[in-house]
């Protein structure tokens, strides 16, 4: 193996590692039932593109959904329950997205108001006040569902209807990006490593696409991209890395991945 040779190898393993640290995420389960045999679905394709996951369960959804059920279907003992958590930090540090693949009216609701008197509430707290991508299947939460609807639960007045929808727009805002269950995988890879959609969107006005073919997208790259106006236009095998991610958000430049 020549010099050559060497320090590419050096710069893949390199590359490898990076790749990986970018897909940690914690996964919450509350004790939404709508819709998780999908979520459960998501979450593997997450599971085989490479995603390291903390899977959490809180007290409703250790007795909804199972810790049992959610090991066999995952095909992982690394699940934890609310009733062993003594501190929260290790689900919230070093993690590139938070995901709630069942989450609750009350939970929602609850976030939405600013509660945080429970292990989900004071966790989504954190990581709202952090930052990090908060990604949520909105079918258990979304009373305009239609399995609702099978079920009977679809009586409820209008005063009441809209109140609900308002506490969702407000998680919105707050940057909670609420979506279909089946969506779920795309939603957290769209949202971790892009900050667009890839297609059938217009460039903004004024600004120029510019097409970057190089490894790795730094936090330089970034911040140049911000200077002169552009959207930067990434192939797919290009890495971003924590720090280009995070000034991304910062900075607000758009990237679009081929």
């Amino acid at each position: 193996m020549n010099a050559e040779e060497w320090l590419n190898s050096i710069v893949e393993e390199v590359l490898k590692r990076l790749q990986k640290r970018m897909k940690r995420a914690t996964v919450l389960f509350t004790g939404g039932a709508i819709g998780f045999p999908k979520t459960l679905q998501q979450i593997k394709l997450l599971q085989d593109n490479g995603w390291d996951l903390n899977i959490l369960l809180s007290n409703s959804a250790e007795y909804v959904l199972t810790p049992h059920l959610i090991k066999e279907q995952l095909g992982t003992s690394r699940v934890y329950v609310e009733k062993e958590i003594k501190e929260l930090s290790s689900f919230y540090e070093g993690v590139s997205a938070f995901i709630v693949p069942t989450l609750t009216l009350n939970t929602a609701v609850k976030i939405a108001l600013g509660i945080a008197d429970t292990m989900t509430t004071n966790l989504a707290s954190n990581i709202i006040m952090q930052g990090i991508p908060f990604i949520a299947a909105k079918d258990s939460c979304d009373l305009q569902n239609p399995i609702r609807a099978d079920l009977g639960l679809n009586k409820m007045p209008k005063a009441y209807l809209d109140k609900m929808g308002e506490h969702l727009r407000t998680l919105e805002s707050y940057g909670v990006k609420l979506v279909d269950a089946k969506d779920l995988y795309q939603a957290v890879q769209m949202n971790v490593f892009t900050f667009s959609d890839q297609k059938n969107q217009a460039p903004e006005l004024n600004k120029r696409i510019y097409e970057y073919k190089k490894k790795v997208l730094t936090r330089n790259d970034i911040v140049e991209a911000k200077q002169k106006a552009i959207i930067l236009k990434i192939p797919s095998s290009t890495i971003l890395s924590p720090l280009a991610l995070e000034a991304a958000r910062e900075l607000r430049v758009k990237i679009i991945r081929e």
